[in-house]
């Protein structure tokens, strides 16, 4: 059996208007959905963020706002094992005397 002859790929030029939609996504949507939107394959979605600079990574289920808040709780958190390091100090001073 023959086979059919292979058709060649159809390459669209990147719009700034593709390339806009691309940079408000970027980090909030999923790669696929990206793609999706912009009609074009995951791969190259990914291809022409790499190529601008752009990290399509997401936090799951964050914003990249809310990470920020995020660190700053867990600093609010950590104070009070500052003030447990201050008794530690004391211990020695017992363990001293003992000798």
């Amino acid at each position: 059996m023959a086979r059919a002859p292979k058709t060649q790929s159809s390459r669209r030029p990147w719009a700034s208007d593709d390339v806009k939609m691309l940079k408000s996504m970027a980090r909030k949507e999923p790669a696929s959905q990206i793609a999706k939107s912009l009609k074009r394959t995951e791969g190259a979605t990914r291809q022409k963020a790499t190529a601008l600079g752009i990290s399509l990574n997401t936090t799951r289920g964050r914003t990249a706002g809310a990470k920020t808040t995020a660190r700053k709780t867990v600093a609010k958190k950590a104070a009070p094992k500052k003030a447990a390091a201050k008794k530690a100090p004391a211990k020695k001073a017992a363990a001293k005397g003992r000798k």
